[in-house]
């Protein structure tokens, strides 16, 4: 052998990751980092057990099919396991290694034809009297012996894999294998074993063997820090760099699986016990099947619009059937404050001028202001309202509180995946990556804290394009708390009760009322109308201006009761059917009514934790006592044989008068 080869064959026995540069060269395209100078170390050293993890595609199998070849080459063992998860996946490490003996010229004219008599699948001989076995960590691996010889090496390369990992028992099965059958398998004298591998689970044989101070262990994620510092390093930038990285990242959090990003390229065990969200929970529809239900907007606001380190500003719709959750618009951008206020009226006007919740640690006078300026400016009024963000725990506490719920199946999405793309990866993701989405859906939880005042109203209360009948009597409920008014128009027919529509105000009472009236008095003409209202206003009718209005406008004004009495008295005509009728209808149409009954007219939760003992203050409310009022009233009128007036009667054989649909002479 010439000189400079002798030379070159002792640089190379010296530093292995020369050896691997020279050759094998052909299966290095990039320039090897710095990591793969490590690993060799740690391999050549006289360490008995090391353990290397590094990230996916880090070249960590590549380099122990060169260090193993070598080491071959130069009889630094006598009889090597090459263990891998399966048979199959052992023998093609053992594969290649047999393909760079048999073909690598670089390695022919260090070391001359290498190759033995022995060279089968899993088990081949070299000249030197070196030997390699292939194996899977799935066979029996009790009595390995060849001519007399234990084997004094062993490779394990990702021998676990997801099954493996799920539960602590049979992790447990698999560490005692690895002591009770792998180790006293080798030459107790010159056994070496290193281990290659990515934690897959909080408990895994990885993570027992990162704890065990038996093993010499290095780590080696994809980077050196958090992705989105600029001061993070790429571990081999000329294959991965820090851009790609980011972009990598990224790709997965859309998809969901942001926390197998991490597993696998920042070496952050997926853990099993930290994921409240999985793909089976979730459950999608393509059409909602109750539109009439109230929604509510959340909103998640952001302050900043970094795109790499800041949140975004999370938005949800949502509404609320019994236990069921319907999501019917979510997404997640990164919003100027303009963008912001703008957002709230454009996805409030999309679902039927829906309330718009805001965190209240983001609103402030921050973007209070800029939504009252907006109203001004569009002559429309937004209805805001602030909660406050959980003090009793953090984000990731405040948003698990969903986990029962997806469990249960009462959280669907409306549209489908594709409508939810953003809050589905967040989901997925949690508790890793953005949460911004997922934090504005965990409000849903106070928003629709409480009780509704009728749990019973349904499909069956709702009908289509409903016209009162001939001898109907239109009686027209208001109520009016604040700068509210609320109106309803029903027609009575003895029993039966049809709410035909509604409508909400604030203007003055005067120009609401009169409007009211003329809009009734337009779509059915030449029908007689009354009004009723609440104790409460009748008995100021002398300065209440709906009153007044009412008078003015020549409406009959009955004394409804107390808005407290009547409370709840919904109720039976909710339930009550007869001949397949429910005795209360309400049109599709009237959609503040729909909504009130639905849910929105509901008792909140006290500070206390026990509900408050009157229903929540607001439109819902208003538009709810107007309607109880009314039909309070006619029922109190009919059970006393006070009808209505205008309404066509008759008087049965004992004396008592009824309502009939028999025209009167």
């Amino acid at each position: 052998m010439p000189v400079n080869e002798q030379i070159l064959l002792k640089e190379i026995s010296e530093d292995r990751a020369l050896g691997a540069a020279v050759c094998f060269s052909h299966r290095h395209p990039q320039q090897s980092p710095a990591m793969h100078v490590e690993i060799v170390d740690h391999w050549r050293a006289e360490d008995e057990f090391v353990l290397i993890e590094a990230f996916r595609q880090g070249g960590k199998t590549t380099l122990a099919e060169e260090f193993l070849t070598l080491e071959a080459e130069f009889g630094n063992f006598g009889y090597a396991l090459v263990i891998g998860e399966t048979y199959a996946k052992a023998i093609q490490r053992l594969d290649a290694i047999k393909a760079e003996i048999s073909g690598n010229a670089a390695l022919g004219r260090l070391f001359g034809r290498a190759k033995g008599v022995t060279w089968n699948e899993n088990l081949i001989e070299l000249k030197n009297g070196t030997v390699l076995q292939a194996a899977g960590w799935d066979q029996e691996l009790r009595g390995f012996l060849h001519r007399g010889k234990r084997p004094d090496r062993a490779y394990l390369d990702d021998v676990e894999n997801k099954s493996m990992v799920r539960d602590t028992p049979t992790v447990d099965a698999n560490w005692r294998r690895f002591w009770t059958e792998l180790v006293p398998a080798l030459d107790k004298d010159r056994r070496k074993i290193r281990v290659t591998g990515t934690p897959l689970a909080d408990d895994c044989m990885v993570k027992r063997m990162k704890a065990d101070p038996t093993f010499v262990h290095a780590s080696y994620p994809i980077c050196d820090g958090d992705i989105d510092d600029p001061a993070t390093r790429a571990t081999w930038p000329e294959r991965y760099p820090m851009e790609w990285i980011r972009a990598e990242r990224d790709r997965y959090a859309r998809a969901g699986t942001l926390r197998e990003f991490l597993q696998e390229f920042m070496l952050v065990s997926a853990q099993t016990q930290g994921k409240p969200f999985t793909e089976d929970q979730l459950r999608f529809v393509d059409v909602a099947p109750a539109g009439w239900l109230p929604r509510k907007v959340i909103m998640d606001p952001a302050r900043t619009v970094d795109v790499r380190r800041s949140d975004q500003t999370g938005r949800v719709v949502v509404s609320r059937l019994g236990t069921r959750i319907y999501v019917h618009e979510s997404g997640g951008e990164f919003w100027r404050p303009d963008q912001i206020v703008d957002g709230c009226f454009r996805v409030s006007e999309r679902h039927d001028g829906a309330e718009v919740v805001i965190e209240k640690n983001s609103l402030d006078e921050w973007l209070l202001q800029p939504l009252r300026a907006e109203q001004l400016r569009r002559g429309k009024v937004l209805a805001v309202r602030p909660v406050q963000a959980p003090q009793d725990r953090n984000k990731d506490e405040f948003i698990t509180g969903l986990q029962p719920f997806f469990e249960a199946g009462d959280v669907v999405l409306v549209g489908g995946r594709s409508a939810h793309q953003v809050l589905v990866s967040q989901l997925m993701n949690f508790p890793s990556g953005k949460k911004d989405v997922l934090n504005a859906l965990a409000y849903v939880l106070k928003v629709f804290a409480g009780v509704p005042v009728y749990e019973d109203f349904g499909e069956a209360n709702i009908a289509d394009s409903l016209e009162p009948g001939q001898s109907a009597q239109l009686v027209l409920g208001l109520q009016a708390q604040g700068d509210t008014l609320g109106a309803v128009l029903l027609s009575v027919e003895g029993q039966p009760v049809s709410v035909l529509a509604d409508w909400a105000s604030t203007l003055a009472p005067l120009d609401g009322v009169r409007d009211i009236v003329r809009l009734v008095r337009a779509a059915w003409p030449g029908r007689r109308l009354q009004a009723c209202v609440p104790a409460e206003l009748y008995d100021q009718r002398d300065r209440n201006p709906v009153v007044r209005a009412l008078q003015g406008l020549q409406v009959p004004v009955l004394r409804g009761p107390h808005t407290g009495g009547a409370r709840g008295g919904l109720s039976p005509l909710i339930r009550t059917e007869v001949r397949r009728r429910r005795l209360l209808l309400v049109d599709r149409g009237a959609r503040n009514v729909l909504q009130a009954l639905g849910g929105g007219y509901c008792y909140p939760p006290g500070a206390n934790g026990r509900m408050a003992a009157e229903p929540e203050q607001g439109l819902y409310r208003v538009v709810a006592e107007a309607l109880e009022g009314v039909v309070a009233t006619v029922a109190s009128d009919t059970a006393q044989g006070r009808l209505p007036e205008g309404v066509h009667h008759a008087t049965n054989p004992q004396g008592a008068q009824y309502i009939t649909t028999l025209p009167r002479r």
